[in-house]
């Protein structure tokens, strides 16, 4: 266990901020827990996904997980699981899970508690040079959550993500939420879908409550989102069998849980699943995951939009408060979410090699936002990347991006 000490005045009356590392989630589990129990946790920095994730051997090969502790005495103050891996010869700490954990926010006892950034910023230096990392990269941070200023980003280097995430309040009434959102075209569009879906021999949307249900839907899920990327000629984040089986343990350990890692609901009809949503609720908040449909004979039916209006009028009966869509940039997102997460992506230098290593990485990362901004590149890009898969590009199906 590597430690470092952040430097404080003398004068001060708290004990200077202490940073350390572990590999083994199990050794802070007590802190993890406490924590979790009074202050602030995304479901990606939650004990459970990480020991799900690392027990799964989802990282990549060669890498290895680094849980960060920031403590003040013998308290836990914020906790930030990571993952270091090897580009080349740069060691750089990134994200636990990657991309599957959406936003990047950590563990914070008291995030209104005000740490102050140059503790936070030395301790990172100091503890980097100690366990050999050259870059410290993070993408998708909130710079500010449930009102309160992320700390890491009064700390850190940081600029804009390509994206924000994209949520919306929920209400008791279902019909109240819908009335701003051209509620009759909605409506009467999936109430046509439905009966599309229904004539083709029963039509239902359930929760996965049972060990078979959950491996039935995930591999419902992981054949139609690999059928859906391959035929847009996008690398499937899901394929890895490690990451299938982190969800699958984050999905058997969530059955019977009002806050649920991984919630899985489908869409069957015709005696087969046609559309999953996979979610995450904790405090109140249902995020959306990921969500596939299946591109059969009733894909006119569009089965991936009528389980996400019945999904989010569940979210609804539940009490829930906010339904958070993640990123991206999709379509459908823009017809629920009217509120978005504003993200920044921290970049950390520890080494001169790690310098050098984001200067690059932040040239290539400037030509890919030009082009993702840009809808006409884009759409070419898409359209390219498409045919290279063995067909044009085609108008995708609400939902299907995530």
């Amino acid at each position: 266990m590597a430690e470092t000490r952040s430097p404080s005045s003398p004068d001060s009356p708290r004990a200077p901020l202490a940073l350390d590392a572990v590999a083994d989630p199990a050794v802070v589990a007590e802190a993890w827990r406490e924590i979790e129990a009074r202050g602030v946790v995304l479901p990606f920095q939650s004990h459970d996904w990480v020991e799900a994730w690392i027990a799964a051997g989802a990282t990549a090969p060669g890498a290895r997980p680094l849980v960060i502790r920031g403590r003040r005495g013998e308290t836990a103050e914020f906790l930030l699981p990571l993952v270091v891996e090897r580009v080349g010869p740069i060691a750089v700490a990134r994200r636990l899970a990657g991309s599957h954990a959406s936003y990047v926010l950590g563990a914070w006892r008291d995030l209104a508690a005000r740490i102050p950034p140059e503790e936070i910023r030395a301790g990172l230096l100091a503890l980097g040079r100690a366990e050999g990392i050259d870059a410290v990269v993070l993408d998708a941070v909130p710079t500010v959550w449930e009102g309160m200023a992320n700390p890491l980003v009064a700390a850190l280097p940081h600029a804009p993500s390509l994206d924000d995430g994209h949520v919306f309040r929920l209400d008791p009434s279902f019909d109240a939420l819908l009335a701003g959102r051209n509620a009759g075209h909605k409506r009467k569009k999936v109430k046509a879908k439905e009966k599309l879906l229904a004539a083709a021999g029963g039509y239902r949307i359930s929760v996965a409550a049972t060990a078979e249900e959950v491996e039935a839907t995930l591999a419902a899920f992981f054949a139609q989102k690999s059928a859906s990327l391959a035929a847009r000629g996008i690398a499937d984040p899901f394929a890895p069998a490690a990451v299938r089986d982190a969800f699958r343990r984050m999905a058997l350990a969530s059955l019977g849980s009002n806050e649920p890692l991984l919630e899985l609901t489908r869409l069957e009809a015709g005696g087969a699943i046609r559309a999953v949503i996979g979610a995450s609720i904790r405090g109140g908040r249902l995020y959306a995951l990921f969500a596939s449909f299946a591109e059969d004979e009733l894909a006119r039916a569009s089965p991936g939009e009528t389980l996400f209006f019945r999904h989010i009028e569940d979210a609804c009966r539940r009490g829930l408060a906010v339904y958070d869509m993640g990123l991206g940039r999709e379509r459908y997102k823009a017809s629920w979410c009217d509120e978005r997460v504003e993200l920044v992506d921290l970049r950390l230098p520890v080494t001169l090699a790690g310098r050098l290593f984001l200067a690059v990485a932040a040239a290539v990362g400037r030509t890919k936002a030009a082009i993702r901004r840009n809808e006409r590149a884009w759409a070419f890009v898409a359209g390219w990347r498409a045919r290279l898969a063995g067909r044009g590009a085609a108008t995708q199906e609400t939902g299907e991006e995530r």
